[in-house]
């Protein structure tokens, strides 16, 4: 029976993670639970429909039963071949794991030769400081890349406003949120700005932001629509709490 069990529980714990991950529907966690077998089954036809997929599935289960599989299997492949893309992989998956030191050494060992100045792995190294309650350092690095275009369309932006906030300059936080509030986009950076306001107490612009973003999404079609349907699980809560 425990033989059984166990690659049972290890696919149970697969899919919840994956739902998790993906934002999807509450329905799905409640078959995950009570049916395991059927439940699990249900799930991965409907989220895994090609064979590629399928055979991803696999390593998927590795790595709940693995907590250090991924890290492990990146961690090869640096030492194989030490370059700038098995690093920053490496580091992305750290960061994963809430390993914040390990991956932020990696991000600034990529800094060097033509990658010196390269905003991608500088955003990296900005969001993973704010992560890491490093606010200062995100402050210095969003300081730095407010001129580059990449930054300034970013979801990453919004980690800046908040260490702006955090650091003192408040104010300076509000314009910078104020900037990424464009009506249908950025809606992540929009959901942070909505918080904001909640954190510094001002309930009628919360309620006026929430409004018009909700109104917004309900004009999104088909795949937009999905796409976006966390984002409106989202502005409902905060409906709710305000």
């Amino acid at each position: 029976m425990i033989g059984f069990y166990t690659p049972l529980l290890a696919l149970q714990a697969f899919c919840l993670y994956h739902a998790y991950r993906n934002h999807v529907e509450q329905r799905w966690y409640w078959f995950i639970i009570f049916f395991p077998g059927i439940g699990c089954a249900m799930y991965l036809y409907h989220n895994f429909y090609s064979r590629r997929s399928i055979e991803t599935i696999a390593e998927g289960v590795k790595g709940v039963v693995n907590s250090n599989y991924k890290i492990e299997q990146l961690e090869k492949a640096l030492r194989f071949s030490d370059n700038i893309t098995n690093k920053t992989n490496l580091a992305d998956a750290y960061v994963s794991y809430n390993r914040y030191d390990e991956a932020l050494a990696l991000y600034k060992e990529c800094l060097t030769g033509f990658m010196a100045d390269d905003p991608v792995i500088r955003i990296k190294i900005l969001f993973t400081s704010f992560l890491n309650k490093d606010y200062e350092a995100t402050v210095a690095y969003g300081d730095a890349l407010e001129s580059e275009k990449r930054f300034q369309k970013s979801e990453e932006r919004a980690a800046y406003a908040w260490a702006l906030h955090y650091t003192g300059k408040t104010e300076q936080a509000e314009k910078l949120f104020q900037q990424m509030d464009s009506t249908f986009t950025n809606y992540r950076q929009r959901i942070e700005y909505c918080k904001f306001l909640m954190a510094i107490g001002k309930p009628e612009e919360l309620k006026s932001k929430l409004q018009e973003m909700s109104e917004e999404l309900e004009h999104l079609k088909g795949p937009e629509r999905k796409f976006y349907r966390h984002i409106a699980r989202e502005i409902r809560e905060m409906q709710t709490q305000k």
